[in-house]
């Protein structure tokens, strides 16, 4: 007890460090998520991206979540940007010329 006394800053800086540790690995185990990308075409939409691959999912939940994974602070996105789509929200892929990244033929 005498040496945290006389040694507080050592202290406090591994306590810190400690902290910092704790944080970097809990944020590493939470972005162990697979995901499927989606490339957006002209005229795709959040909306109509949900009814092509949520399954059974509620459409305002899988947007939702789109969102979060991606980032997206509004529902608007662009010709060629490249949505990450989380694997469990991530229902079917359908056959009307959508590639998912790393499709080959």
């Amino acid at each position: 007890m005498i040496w945290i006394k006389n040694n507080q800053f050592i202290t406090l800086l591994i306590g810190v460090v400690f902290v910092c540790s704790i944080l970097f690995v809990t944020n590493i185990v939470e972005t162990n998520e697979a995901y499927n990308e989606i490339f957006i075409n002209d005229g795709d939409t959040l909306w109509s991206l949900s009814d092509q691959y949520r399954g059974k999912i509620p459409k305002e939940a899988w947007i939702a979540e789109v969102m979060a994974a991606n980032h997206l602070p509004t529902q608007m996105i662009q010709t060629g940007d490249v949505l990450k789509i989380p694997e469990t929200l991530h229902q079917y892929a359908p056959d009307h010329g959508v590639e998912l990244a790393g499709e080959t033929e």
